[in-house]
């Protein structure tokens, strides 16, 4: 869905892209608020013969999955510095909804090398202090400003943009036009990436368990 090239040269092009391309809830319907969005269903991704229907959508919850999902995500989002990040929406994750975002200063100060607690208290110099969790005594200093990540998940995203009167700068956006709406591609094949070696790894332990 609006996986096309577009014409940066003319902005009569890029408005209609703009208004044309597919929306979803940033939260839920009740917010009214909606962003850019493409569908990433299972209806939309061809299915292996071999994989019965129940399989396929089973898979969904698998941790590996799960946790292939959670790098994309990530990816995206640090490729652009957390300006633009990608999150999934709807009953069974089926759409990919592009959200602000940023960095900014945790406030944390200090964290256990034992558990991974952070505290906002520092450590004096050259001393470790006692972790409030754990109670081991590895606390240290950060070495650099602790950042952490925010969203925006209930602000819209062009909703009510006309786009007539904004400067042309606003459509060169790369993120808008060229690299979000491919997205969904990647985390489709990425799912059939997951299958292949969930199959595999199952094939394998049953060809092991079953005798000669």
């Amino acid at each position: 869905m609006y996986h096309k090239q577009v014409d940066k040269r003319y902005r009569e092009t890029l408005v209609k892209f703009l208004k044309k391309h597919f929306r979803y809830n940033t939260m839920n319907s009740w917010n009214r608020s909606t962003s850019y969005a493409n569908s990433i269903k299972l209806h939309n991704i061809e299915k292996p013969e071999a994989v019965d229907s129940d399989t396929w959508w089973e898979m969904l919850w698998l941790s590996d999955w799960q946790e292939k999902l959670s790098d994309l995500m990530e990816e995206f989002g640090r490729a652009h510095n957390w300006q633009w990040q990608a999150g999934i929406n709807g009953r069974s994750g089926g759409y990919v909804v592009l959200y602000k975002g940023g960095i900014k200063p945790s406030g944390y100060k200090s964290y256990c090398t034992h558990c991974g607690q952070k505290n906002y208290q520092t450590v004096p110099e050259g001393e470790k202090g006692i972790c409030g969790r754990c109670e081991a005594k590895a606390r240290v200093n950060f070495k650099q400003t602790h950042m952490q990540v925010f969203t925006f998940p209930g602000k819209s995203v062009d909703e009510y943009e006309d786009f007539e009167d904004c400067d042309l700068p606003h459509f060169f956006s790369p993120v808008i036009v060229r690299v979000f709406p491919p997205f969904r591609l990647h985390i489709q094949y990425s799912y059939l990436t997951v299958s292949a070696e969930f199959f595999g790894s199952l094939f394998r332990y049953i060809t092991a368990q079953t005798p000669l």
